[in-house]
């Protein structure tokens, strides 16, 4: 584990954020590290945890990144109700890793398609960096290894590896009916 000083440090480095500082808040009963961030172009928050990730590691503490237009701030210290209603309200997306063998498959799906390392089961879709091209794509290795062909519609409605999981669940339970 990474202090806090450290993790705000390590994003700062990255070229699109303009300045940074980390904090610990209470979200469904557990400690969650964010990395606040003021960007100067476009990056996503799951883009910022991979960075922070492959230089502290994945142990660092780091769960999410939330990107903001000014640092939100209680005095001098940063304003911690802001940032939980942010989560809670979806605004930064805690990773959290696959819970059965179809959210495995799926992120080995991702991460291989995408060229990507660290994937969370609630990472936006577009915001680790696909397109419709890409999404054609994990739609047909989907195909080929589970032997559902999704709607891209739906899948991109869905956006994440747990909102997929959830529509090949639901077309197994269909199956069986």
């Amino acid at each position: 584990m990474v202090g806090l000083t450290e993790l705000a440090a390590t994003l700062r480095k990255h070229s699109a954020v303009r300045n940074a500082r980390a904090t610990t808040i209470r979200h469904d009963d557990r400690d969650a590290t964010i990395g606040v961030v003021e960007f100067s172009q476009y990056v996503s928050g799951p883009e910022l945890r991979g960075y922070v990730w492959d230089r502290l590691g994945a142990c660092c503490g780091l769960d999410g990144v939330l990107l903001v237009d000014a640092m939100p701030l209680a005095g001098d210290a940063l304003d911690t109700e802001y940032i939980r209603s942010a989560v809670i309200a979806g605004a930064c997306t805690l990773f959290e890793g696959p819970v059965d063998h179809i959210e495995e498959r799926l992120l080995s799906i991702w991460a291989g398609t995408m060229n990507l390392k660290w994937i969370g089961v609630h990472d936006d879709f577009l915001d680790l960096g696909g397109d419709s091209m890409v999404a054609v794509e994990i739609l047909s290795k989907i195909e080929d290894e589970f032997g559902e062909a999704l709607d891209v519609y739906d899948f991109m409605s869905t956006y994440s590896i747990r909102g997929v999981a959830g529509l090949l669940r639901e077309c197994r339970v269909l199956q069986q009916q």
